[in-house]
C-alpha cells in the first residue's frame, strides 16, 4: 500500500512487486486526470507520479476507463508533470492541458 496524494489527500495506490503490477485507482489512467478541486493538488500529484514510477512498474491498472494502458503511460505523466513546472504551470486554475493520451485538469 503507497500513500499517493495529489488527487485527494488521502489517495492510496496498491503495488504488487512479485507481479510489478500497480493499482493505480484515480492516480494514473488513460483520460483526464483531475487536480483542480479544492481539495487536490498539483504538486503532491506530480511526487506521488514520481514515486509509482521509480518502481518502474510492468502492468498498471488504473480505476477509470479502460484497463489495457501501457506501464509507460506512468513516465509520460511524469515528464508532463515536469513540463508544467518547469513553466510555472504546476498549479490550479490553469484548465485543462493535454498530452495525447490523458490530459491534466489544474
Amino acid at each position: 500500500m503507497l500513500h499517493t496524494p495529489g488527487h485527494s489527500p488521502g489517495h492510496l495506490c496498491f503495488y504488487e512487486p512479485q507481479r510489478g503490477t500497480l493499482y493505480a485507482g484515480d492516480l494514473v489512467y488513460a483520460g483526464c486526470l483531475d487536480a483542480f478541486y479544492p481539495t487536490t493538488d498539483p504538486l503532491a500529484f506530480w511526487r506521488s507520479i514520481q514515486r509509482v514510477h521509480a518502481l518502474s512498474p510492468r502492468r498498471v491498472l488504473p480505476g477509470h476507463h479502460r484497463l489495457n494502458i501501457p506501464a509507460e503511460l506512468v513516465g509520460e505523466i511524469d515528464r508532463a508533470f515536469a513540463g508544467l513546472w518547469a513553466r510555472g504551470e504546476c498549479r490550479q486554475g490553469l484548465g485543462v492541458r493535454d498530452f495525447g493520451a490523458f490530459q491534466l485538469h489544474l
